[in-house]
């Protein structure tokens, strides 16, 4: 029908491009798509619970930033500080107010001799415990049966019995290792 009646076909394609190029119709108020529309400006709700944890961590770090508020705030006072004031050493002094004089040859062969005894001291109880470590291994070896738990290794006796972790009953180790 359109087709037989070309004024009408241009009619129809008119209409078709008028519509195209009008503004869509208007949203209704308050819709979310619609740009005019206001956000709610109420901030929301904490989400996070107001716990002891909570509060002592923003206790902490309001503390932490008026100390570093007031540390930008101050003011250095040269002349007070220690170290920093001029002209107290005297021209060729080597020594410094509140610097201790370097120790002598004296106190310090004392500190290797007192250093060297307490290194000996600790080799001699180290050999000992490795003595006894050996002497209780070379009893094992010797045909003492041991046992053990098969679900805890690490506990091991020389008599059968139950694990005091799991309460099984302690297997004998085959070949006394």
């Amino acid at each position: 029908m359109i087709a037989k009646n070309p004024a009408m076909t241009w009619i129809f394609v008119a209409g078709l491009l008028a519509g195209c190029v009008t503004e869509p119709p208007p949203l209704p108020q308050h819709n979310p798509a619609d740009p005019q529309a206001r956000a709610h400006t109420k901030a929301p709700a904490n989400l996070l619970a107001r716990d002891e944890t909570t509060l002592a961590i923003e206790k902490r770090l309001s503390a932490t930033e008026g100390e570093a508020k007031s540390a930008e705030k101050m003011e250095h006072d040269m002349q007070n500080m220690p170290g920093m004031q001029y002209g107290e050493m005297q021209h060729g002094e080597t020594k410094m107010e509140g610097q201790s004089q370097m120790p002598h040859r004296g106190d310090i062969e004392s500190e290797k001799k007192a250093t060297a005894d307490a290194m000996k001291k600790t080799s001699d109880e180290m050999k000992a415990t490795s003595d006894e470590m050996k002497k209780k291994s070379d009893q094992m070896k010797t045909g003492m049966a041991i046992y053990t738990c098969p679900m805890h290794p690490q506990v091991q006796s020389d008599k059968s019995g139950k694990c005091p972790i799991c309460g099984m009953i302690l297997k004998k180790k085959e070949g006394g290792q």
